[in-house]
């Protein structure tokens, strides 16, 4: 028994695979909308509605093993206000090469407040709008089972700037029904 542990160790520092170079790339913006609307309790509001879809690439350095991720979060957020959050399917990027996984993040109707306005106001000024993504993910290197793993958890930022002649602005009439 000790010897096969002692293989086992010598197997796994000879072959232990380099960290992966993980990176976002922003893929599309399906939809952008910012308008007036009334949210759930009658309170006049900015309403707003987004989706856009990011490319996650993967460079698996590991010749021997793939990479097990588990569900990545994807949060997009004006300031410190968090407004869209999705979490990702499981996914596996497979030994010695680059694997992209499309990644979607959107709200529909989501009431702004107090921050409405002030997105109003950059996307008019022809500044842009400052947005962030922010995808965190946890991965994994498994060999023998879950005997040996090696674990790491990774977190990117993208800063998005919008500018208003390069989306298309709709204007939003909602109403959001209560919860």
């Amino acid at each position: 028994m000790l010897s096969l542990c002692v293989a086992l160790l010598v197997f796994y520092i000879a072959t232990k695979p380099p960290p992966p170079k993980v990176s976002i790339k922003m893929a599309g913006i399906g939809e952008f909308g910012l308008g007036e609307g009334v949210d759930g309790s009658g309170v006049t509001t900015k309403i707003l509605t987004c989706n856009c879809s990011i490319n996650l690439i993967i460079d698996n350095k590991s010749k021997i093993f793939g990479l097990h991720i588990h569900p990545p979060t994807i949060q997009m957020r004006f300031g410190r206000l968090p407004f869209a959050l999705s979490h990702g399917p499981k996914l596996y990027a497979a030994e010695s090469g680059s694997s992209k996984f499309k990644l979607y993040v959107g709200t529909r109707n989501k009431p702004m407040y107090g921050a409405g306005r002030s997105m109003q106001d950059m996307l008019e000024s022809g500044k842009g709008l400052p947005l962030v993504l922010r995808v965190s993910l946890h991965s994994s290197f498994m060999s023998f089972g879950a005997l040996l793993s090696l674990n790491s958890t990774t977190k990117l930022n993208a800063c998005l700037s919008f500018i208003e002649h390069m989306i298309k602005s709709i204007a939003l009439r909602h109403t959001i029904a209560p919860a």
